[in-house]
C-alpha cells in the first residue's frame, strides 16, 4: 500500500514549518540542570523573620549564616518546624583551632558540617522560662547538657550571652563558643564538649 510514504511525505511537509517557525522566534528546548548549575544555585532568601533570616540579616552571624548554606540546611530553619537554635556568633567561630572552619567548609565534609550545625539545633522552641535542666536530643541526635545556674545558662560549655531572640519558628540563643559533638571530637581539631 503506497499510504505510508504519501503520510510521512505529507506529515514531514505539514511539520518542517512549525520547527522552522521555533527556530526563528529564538525558541529552544529547555537545556537539562547539570549538577554544577544545581550546585551554583544560592539558596532562597528565607524570610527576615525565621530563624534563619535572623541569622543571615544578623551582623554577628556572617560565618554561621555562609556553613548554613554550605551544609544545605537553611531552609529547614526557614520553614515552619519549631526550633531552639544555640548560635555561635563569628568569634565564637574564629575560636576554633586554625584552619578547622575551612576544612568544615570543603564540599567533601559537608556531611560534618551538616553534623555540627545541627548539633546546636533542638526540635521545639524553648526559651530560658521553659528550658529545663539537663540534657536534650539535639536535631543531629546526639545529647546536648543544659545547665541552668545562677543567672546563667549554658548549653555545654558554650555560655548564652544573648538569649530568647524569638522568630516566627522558635528561639535562637546566642552562644560565645561552637559546640562540638563526640562524633565529631577529634576531626581537623575540634574537641568535644
Amino acid at each position: 500500500m503506497k499510504t505510508k510514504p504519501i503520510l510521512s511525505i505529507l506529515a514531514v511537509t505539514l511539520l518542517c514549518p512549525l520547527a522552522n517557525a521555533e527556530e526563528k522566534l529564538g525558541a529552544k528546548a529547555p537545556a537539562k540542570e547539570t549538577a554544577a548549575d544545581a550546585t551554583l544555585k544560592k539558596p532562597a532568601e528565607p524570610a527576615a523573620t525565621s530563624i534563619a533570616g535572623m541569622i543571615r540579616s544578623g551582623a554577628t552571624f556572617s560565618i554561621l549564616a555562609k556553613a548554613m548554606d554550605a551544609a544545605g540546611i537553611t531552609e529547614t530553619f526557614a520553614g515552619k518546624g519549631m526550633f531552639t537554635v544555640f548560635a555561635p556568633t563569628d568569634d565564637a567561630f574564629m575560636k576554633l583551632p586554625k584552619d578547622t572552619l575551612a576544612k568544615l567548609m570543603l564540599p567533601e565534609n559537608k556531611e560534618k558540617l551538616r553534623s555540627l550545625l545541627l548539633y546546636h539545633a533542638v526540635a521545639g522552641d524553648f526559651t530560658t522560662s521553659n528550658l529545663a535542666e539537663g540534657k536534650v536530643k539535639s536535631v543531629n541526635g546526639e545529647p546536648i547538657k543544659i545547665d541552668i545556674g545562677k543567672a546563667k545558662l549554658k548549653a555545654d560549655d558554650a555560655k548564652v550571652v544573648n538569649p530568647d531572640l524569638k522568630a516566627d519558628n522558635g528561639t535562637i540563643h546566642v552562644i560565645d563558643h561552637v559546640m562540638v559533638p563526640k562524633s565529631l571530637d577529634g576531626f581537623a581539631g575540634l574537641k568535644a564538649d
